[in-house]
């Protein structure tokens, strides 16, 4: 009832209106809510790309609520993997400034691809997209 009949808790609650009424209520909202022509009109807002393929008839509106839902997971994992990817990786590397670490770097010990100069240059172009990019976000 509180998410499709909110505004009437209080009625509920003070006695105007009797708890099985606003469940009768909160249920045709929801039904309401739950219809084609508000789903559509909620799927053109957050992704009007699927909502023109349901509306052309290459997509089922369930199927278009599954591809955005898909799509909405995906983005979460690929969020996933680069913030703990930049954990592992930026602050090791801020560590290391200041220190001898640079000077003692030996590639026969290289665990990996060793490092090279064009490594480095690749490194500092990461670091500048990655300090624009905290800036356009306003991260600290």
């Amino acid at each position: 009832m509180l998410q499709h009949a909110a505004d009437l808790v209080e009625a509920v609650i003070s006695g105007a209106m009797g708890l099985d009424e606003a469940y009768a209520i909160a249920r045709e909202n929801k039904a309401k809510a739950n219809s084609a022509e508000v789903q559509l009109a909620r799927l053109r807002e957050e992704d009007p790309a699927l909502a023109d393929r349901v509306v052309e008839g290459d997509l089922t509106l369930a199927g278009a609520w599954a591809e955005r839902t898909e799509r909405i997971e995906e983005d979460k994992r690929q969020r996933r993997v680069a913030t703990r990817l930049l954990d592992e990786v930026v602050p090791p590397l801020a560590q290391a400034r200041g220190t001898k670490t640079f000077s003692r770097y030996d590639p026969a010990f290289a665990s990996g691809t060793p490092i090279t100069r064009e490594t480095i240059a690749h490194a500092m172009t990461a670091l500048a997209e990655m300090d624009q990019t905290w800036q356009e976000r306003d991260l600290p």
